[in-house]
């Protein structure tokens, strides 16, 4: 059978480009190499506890993964917002990051959102090569306030030192949030978890007239004469269309195509924004306890710039407290990570172990309750996507159409997508669907895209 387009990857991005496409009354075929969904953002069960592989909450005011789930018939249900931001100071322990701005800091704050408000997302281009703090510089001197949008930035980009938080990416989401929610950021748990929602998703694909085929995974694009053909399975079986949409990870883009397939520029850019030193990357504990191990709140959303002992930035959130069918009755799951420089650590074992106790001690010292945990589960990160550090934002990333290659196109965060996470997928997908029809959504007028 000739399908009108074929997608490579079950992820959020392909989700949400091959349900469009297929809303739209293509005739599409999505292809997933592993038995599950979800691709980086997929589920799996560890002792009756449901965890999700990368994915912690979406940052999603509505307008992306959420509309999407509206325009193909499925409602996306948002868990209870979290309640409180607690900040770890070394010295001083936890308290509301709002202490940070306190006082005349306050005014220096809204000095910095008004700014925002005013200036439009295409002079925030002009940002891409310039960290967070040098846009901020313009508006304020003052530490509080830097802190305050670093320590968010640390949540959401996985990024370290002050010089490393993008300008043109915190500020793009900073905006879009203020804009829409009247708050720096809207984040939620999608509940009854990752997996189902996923199901859910694939399920509407069909019923729109989808074809979907977990475990099959392709070897090739095939191009031919410049124009893409279809794809040929690892089992040697192909498939025909005038169309395809990829979302593998910049890391496995040029596996899928023949030597001289792409354009050269293309390639090299690829293979640039594809070095382990440009990944995003932490190490981190998943616990579960018979009580939460939360600093100030079970809906809290945590951060620190340093920890007593390891030093790194990083986050924690007890997802217990957004969804309580997460876990068992009566234990509570938490996730603590810290982000670590790619350039430096990268695949550095010895180097990792260290840092794993060091974490795990300063843990114990922070939360308290985690020293009667059931169990501790280690985990380390690689492969969250490039990091979103000035230089490796915008322009610099591939658009969704690869030209010089007729019918190919890309999705994911591969592409120059604005967003965190899921959402930055999810806005992906849309944009690579609209491009594929060649209009505009009426349903996602309005919408940040790239």
């Amino acid at each position: 059978m000739t399908h009108d387009v074929i997608v490579i990857g079950a992820g959020v991005s392909g989700l949400v480009t091959a349900c469009l496409l297929a809303e739209r009354g293509k005739r599409v075929l999505l292809l997933e190499r592993r038995a599950d969904l979800g691709g980086r953002a997929r589920e799996f069960v560890h002792r009756g506890h449901r965890i999700g592989l990368g994915s912690h909450l979406v940052e999603d005011p509505g307008d992306s993964l959420t509309r999407v789930c509206e325009q193909i018939g499925h409602e996306l249900v948002h868990s209870p917002q979290s309640d409180s931001m607690p900040f770890w100071t070394n010295g001083s322990g936890w308290a509301p990051i709002q202490e940070q701005y306190a006082g005349t800091s306050k005014a220096a704050l809204k000095r910095c959102i008004t700014a925002l408000a005013e200036t439009s997302y295409e002079e925030l281009e002009n940002w891409n090569h310039a960290s967070l703090r040098e846009w901020m510089a313009q508006h304020t001197s003052d530490e509080g306030v830097y802190t305050v949008w670093e320590a968010i930035s640390v949540l959401e980009q996985i990024t370290l030192r002050p010089h490393e938080h993008s300008a043109s990416e915190n500020l793009y989401t900073r905006k879009l949030h203020y804009g829409s929610r009247r708050t720096a950021g809207y984040s939620f748990w999608p509940m009854g978890g990752w997996d189902a929602l996923w199901h859910a998703m694939a399920g509407r694909f069909r019923a729109l007239g989808g074809e979907l085929r977990t475990s099959a995974a392709v070897s090739r694009v095939r191009v031919e004469a410049g124009a893409v053909r279809g794809v040929r399975l690892r089992d040697g079986e192909e498939a025909d269309a005038p169309q395809v949409v990829v979302s593998a990870p910049v890391w496995d883009l040029l596996r899928l195509f023949d030597d001289g397939a792409l354009p050269w520029e293309f390639a090299e850019r690829v293979r640039m924004l594809a070095r382990n030193r440009n990944r995003a990357c932490w190490i981190g504990y998943w616990i579960a306890a018979p009580e939460p191990v939360v600093a100030a709140s079970e809906r809290e959303m945590a951060s620190f710039l340093s920890t007593p002992r390891c030093g790194l930035p990083g986050f924690t959130l007890n997802f217990t407290g957004y969804d309580a069918d997460v876990s068992p009755p009566g234990e509570y799951l938490t996730c603590v990570g810290a982000s670590f420089d790619a350039t430096e650590h990268y695949g550095d074992r010895a180097w990792l172990d260290r840092k794993f106790a060091e974490l795990r001690a300063d843990i114990e010292e922070m939360m308290p309750a985690s020293r009667r945990a059931l169990w501790w589960k280690p985990h380390v990160v690689n492969n969250y996507g490039v990091i979103t550090k000035p230089g490796l934002v915008g322009p610099v990333r591939p658009d969704t159409r690869v030209r010089g290659v007729e019918g190919l196109w890309l999705t994911g965060d591969t592409v120059r997508a604005r967003g965190i996470g899921i959402d930055k997928a999810a806005r992906a997908g849309i944009t690579t669907a609209e491009a594929v029809l060649g209009d505009r959504l009426p349903a996602f007028a309005g919408t940040m895209r790239y």
